[in-house]
């Protein structure tokens, strides 16, 4: 059908949103409230890659879903005329 967003699409766009806050909690969790030492692995790092992520993912969200928002705004409409000898043939395109 025209006009409508496939619900995948929007699917995708819920599951970045989650996926984004997801790494984001556990990138705090790993940076701001784990002491523990473990040898050969920077949690404090771990964690600032795994926020970094989660804004990322935030905003490439936020991005579909913009797109997602103004296409559904936008209707076209096409009717065509063919003269009675079938000679001409007028198109016209309106957006609404």
């Amino acid at each position: 059908m025209a006009g409508i967003v496939p619900a995948r699409s929007e699917w995708n766009v819920h599951m970045l949103v989650v996926l984004g806050i997801i790494l984001l909690v556990a990138g705090a969790i790993l940076s701001f409230a784990i002491d523990k030492v473990v040898d050969g692995v920077d949690l404090l790092a771990v964690g600032y890659i795994l926020m970094g992520a989660g804004v990322l993912a935030l905003i490439a969200s936020a991005i579909r879903g913009v797109g997602f928002m103004s296409r559904g705004n936008n209707r076209m409409h096409s009717e065509r005329y063919v003269s009675p000898e079938g000679n001409h043939v007028f198109e016209e395109t309106e957006t609404h």
